[in-house]
């Protein structure tokens, strides 16, 4: 990996080409990255710090011919339309590539223009895809509802047939139910948009009853461990919601470990510093510094699904239907945040990045 070892800049349009919608790069003679507008950061899959101080093509996979031509300090321009590139592990996407010369620096202005129907396949973190799942989800709904006060009245009537240490699991059985039902509202809504109503809550609360639904479950040996930043603050989100998502990401871990005895589903929390995302609603750019990942140890997502992951119906699974990290990716939207997957030596990790709840002001 190239380390940075330009000077970066002053950028006197920063702000401006920050929110320009064409993906944009700033890179040096040498093809180190020094600026990343909104829009690349969304295209390639990756924050500005990542990208920052890397060779371009690094990050974004080309021809030879275009690394050849950018890695050429005399090369101050450069023409190039449906060029054929690959980012952020996704399928390989055509675009119209221009890089022109900028300052007396050698540094050049990269911006890749996708073509129409790629630019709808990056419509922010669902887009097409999770109006594909939802209209699979509203499908499934109304089938879904009628056994579940049927599952939530066998469970009242067992707890009242059952000693204490019985009584905790019918009463996760009813919270469950109800949570589904409440789930099932939103899914019915899922392709029309509509926003879920989110609060200001305690990020521990969902992950408790996530991971309590999980045990319940008995995973033959997994073995669950925890890694939690007792100082967060309260964040921007949904607690059903939030509930939703862990367990999907937990289940798919301890799935994935296929009932070997070594396996480790591992939930952490953390603050991060530096990761910001503009969803486009005119708002700027909202910091995500609160991050809960799930990771496990088994084999990994294969290589040649990893691009599609949060697209609907792509699935390992024999039985699987594919809906459930839309469904997550969808969810991470509707809160103002975002989900990222990525393998880290021999680790699957899921990453939700959330914004802070605003502090209220007293009347």
């Amino acid at each position: 990996m190239t380390t940075l070892t330009s000077s970066i800049p002053r950028f006197d349009h920063d702000e401006l080409i920050h929110s320009h919608p064409v993906p944009t790069l700033l890179i040096d003679k040498g093809a180190v990255v020094l600026f990343v507008n909104a829009a690349a950061e969304q295209m390639c899959n990756m924050s500005r710090s990542a990208m920052i101080g890397r060779v371009v093509y690094d990050v974004i996979d080309m021809d030879r011919s275009y690394r050849q031509r950018m890695s050429d300090a005399a090369t101050s321009a450069l023409f190039a339309h449906r060029a054929e590139i690959s980012v952020g592990g996704r399928k390989a996407i055509y675009v119209d590539m221009q890089m022109v010369p900028y300052g007396q620096s050698g540094h050049r202005i990269l911006a890749l223009i996708p073509a129409h129907s790629d630019a709808e396949l990056m419509g922010g973190a669902i887009g097409r895809s999770g109006r594909a799942a939802g209209g699979a989800a509203s499908m499934l709904a109304h089938e879904i509802k009628n056994p579940l006060a049927g599952i939530k009245g066998a469970a009242q009537l067992l707890a009242r047939k059952t000693d204490a240490s019985g009584e905790r699991f019918t009463t996760l059985i009813c919270a469950e139910v109800d949570r589904i039902a409440t789930l099932i509202d939103q899914m019915e809504h899922f392709s029309r948009g509509q926003p879920i109503a989110c609060a200001a809550i305690n990020l521990y609360q969902p992950i408790h009853q996530a991971m309590e639904t999980a045990r319940a479950r008995q995973f033959p040996g997994v073995r669950f461990a925890e890694d939690f930043d007792p100082s967060l603050p309260l964040v921007h989100g949904n607690h059903d919601a939030m509930v939703q998502i862990l367990l999907n990401l937990v289940t798919n871990g301890c799935e994935a470990l296929g009932g070997r005895d070594d396996g480790v589903v591992r939930i952490a929390t953390a603050y991060r510093h530096g990761l910001s995302i503009d969803n486009g609603d005119g708002r700027g750019r909202i910091a995500l510094p609160i991050e809960v990942s799930v990771s496990d140890n088994g084999p990994g997502v294969p290589a040649d699904i990893r691009g599609d992951l949060f697209d609907p119906f792509v699935t390992t699974k024999r039985e699987g239907r594919g809906l459930g990290l839309a469904l997550v990716a969808k969810l991470a939207r509707d809160m103002g945040g975002t989900v990222q997957h990525m393998r880290d030596g021999d680790w699957t990790r899921f990453r939700v990045h959330l914004p802070v709840a605003q502090k209220v002001r007293p009347a």
